[in-house]
């Protein structure tokens, strides 16, 4: 069986367990920060399917309004 030895620098300074609580909770692992970086990517999709839904409605108006507008003036005639 191995013996690991961890060797310190001669100028460490231990600190105590509150100090390594303050340490330890402010700390972002990688974990953490791929956690972030797919919920931004969540953020980013659901926005671009709201402007594509609005975008889609503005549309579907526009054409109900340009086909109101085109049957209005429409008749039975060769004229059209």
């Amino acid at each position: 069986m191995m013996n690991n030895e961890i060797k310190m620098p001669a100028n460490f300074a231990a600190i105590d367990e509150n100090e390594m609580v303050y340490l330890q909770g402010g700390a972002t692992t990688e974990a953490t920060a791929w956690d972030v970086f797919l919920n931004v990517g969540k953020l980013f999709n659901y926005i671009a399917r709201v402007f594509s839904a609005g975008s889609s409605i503005v549309n579907n108006i526009n054409v109900i309004v340009t086909t109101f507008q085109t049957l209005s003036t429409f008749s039975l005639t060769a004229k059209n």
